[in-house]
């Protein structure tokens, strides 16, 4: 397919994967060995917090744990180490997306604030690390400023050779979204809509699924 779209960029946790059902479970785990209930709706706070440890600070202050705050947030890595390894997986229309991009002739990366190790791990696991030529993380930044500034994806378009406007991002956090338009790229809002919401003003698109990027639809964002 000969398109302005040469380059497609996802975002790994929640919208390649389900990492983001992993780490409620990995909460509730967390909590449950203290003795508490974790609050679901508490969840897209801990979205937004940026590194591991501040995710434990909330757990820390919200649900009055004791402990030092070191210990507290190895034990609750771990817990969501052991679930990565052991129960990864596509989320929905992932698989299918990635046959029909071979027919697309376009590049394709990953912009996540996961570290490269679990994401090349857990991609080998699926067998799909081939499919990405490029992986750029927040340990490739060099302000180190995360999404949603746009400095990820300009590193992702830098290293793939391909201009930011004829990048196309997969997104599913606002956040992201944001770090995509300021980059002067397309970006497509997948939001699960358990955490985040299911609007985005300024997505180019917002679907239910990955199912919904078609050729059809590959052809409309080209024109």
């Amino acid at each position: 397919m000969n398109s302005q779209i040469k380059a497609i960029i996802f975002d790994f946790d929640g919208l390649l994967v389900n990492t983001e059902e992993l780490r409620l479970i990995s909460f509730r785990e967390f909590l449950k060995r203290r003795r508490k209930k974790f609050n679901d709706k508490d969840y897209p706070q801990t979205m937004l917090t940026g590194p591991a440890m501040s995710t434990t600070v909330i757990l820390k202050e919200k649900y009055n744990l004791d402990g030092k705050l070191e210990d507290l947030n190895q034990e609750r890595r771990a817990i969501f180490q052991q679930l990565f390894e052991t129960r990864l997986a596509f989320l929905d229309g992932v698989y299918e997306l990635l046959e029909r991009i071979k027919n697309w002739s376009v590049k394709c990366a990953i912009a996540s604030t996961r570290n490269r190790e679990q994401i090349t791990d857990g991609l080998t696991r699926l067998g799909v690390l081939e499919r990405f030529s490029v992986i750029v993380t927040n340990q490739d930044l060099k302000g180190g400023k995360g999404k949603p500034d746009p400095e990820i994806y300009l590193i992702a378009a830098d290293k793939l050779k391909v201009d930011p406007k004829n990048c196309l991002v997969l997104e599913d956090a606002p956040h992201g979204i944001e770090a995509a338009k300021a980059a002067g790229m397309k970006a497509i809002y997948v939001p699960d809509t358990k955490f985040v919401d299911s609007y985005h003003e300024k997505a180019d698109l917002i679907f239910q699924s990955l199912h919904e990027l078609t050729d059809e639809v590959m052809r409309k964002l080209s024109k």
